[in-house]
């Protein structure tokens, strides 16, 4: 995956951004108390409960500030509301302070223009509404920016995963290549090794009867130069022992055949 991952802001930044935000809420808060106390008389509020209706009007801004800053990162429905409340309690507080402003410039006559007038009042909640919809936009890339890094990692995890199963499952079929190769050599020695054993054992075989014929033929030759007095029964007995020769070597040559 070759898409770039965005800086993440700095918790510094994002906490420097918090930090202004609640300040200018205090300051627009305390702006906009004064005149909207003053208007709230002028409307014909007593003035022991004037004090009330700016606390209603900026509590609800200040209110809904906090909410959307805790709700951070929750779905955009759920933020529908917060906002909500932000944007009506800035519009009126903004009316409320900019004909606060209009009115107090109408009865002073400092020469001041009642349209700039009213444009001074209206930039302290004007103001917070923008600082306050930053400050949520910063935690909202931030968040967006981990879930990708997050996603990136992830993936190239599961690539060098992956990797490392193909590169074992080469690994451990190339072990059962050689293990079965060994033991094929291995057969094929043992099997080398039985026949020239058993090829010794015929060639010693075929020379031991070889030996024993020889010796019958020598002592067959030799009985007729022999003397009156030696015994007849001996040739017999030589010749009985020679002919026993075969069949014993015969023997060992089947057994042999047979473990071969």
């Amino acid at each position: 995956m070759n898409e770039k991952i965005p800086n993440e802001p700095h918790k510094a930044v994002l906490r420097t951004a918090v930090a202004a935000t609640i300040l200018i809420a205090v300051g627009a808060f305390m702006l906009s108390f004064a005149a909207l106390t003053d208007l709230a008389q002028r409307s014909g509020i007593d003035a022991n409960l004037a004090w009330i209706w700016p606390i209603i009007i900026d509590g609800m801004i200040v209110a809904a500030t906090v909410a959307i800053v805790a709700l951070n990162g929750f779905p955009r429905k759920a933020m529908v509301y917060p906002w909500s409340l932000l944007f009506f309690g800035a519009i009126v507080s903004t009316a409320a302070n900019s004909t606060h402003a209009i009115l107090t410039v109408d009865s002073i006559s400092n020469g001041v223009p009642p349209v700039v007038s009213a444009l001074v009042a209206a930039m302290p909640p004007v103001v917070l509404l923008a600082i306050t919809h930053l400050t949520v936009h910063m935690y909202q890339k931030k968040a967006e920016a981990a879930e990708l890094r997050a996603a990136i990692e992830y993936d190239e995890e599961a690539i060098e995963s992956e990797k490392y199963g193909v590169a074992y499952d080469d690994g451990f079929q190339a072990a059962m290549s050689d293990a079965q190769a060994a033991e094929a050599e291995r057969l094929e020695a043992a099997k080398e090794q039985l026949i020239e054993a058993t090829s010794r054992a015929r060639a010693e075989g075929h020379a031991a009867a070889n030996k024993g014929a020889s010796s019958n033929t020598k002592a067959q030759n030799v009985r007729p130069a022999a003397s009156n007095g030696a015994k007849p029964a001996s040739a017999p007995k030589v010749q009985a022992m020679s002919g026993a020769a075969s069949p014993l070597y015969d023997e060992v040559a089947q057994s042999i055949d047979t473990q071969n």
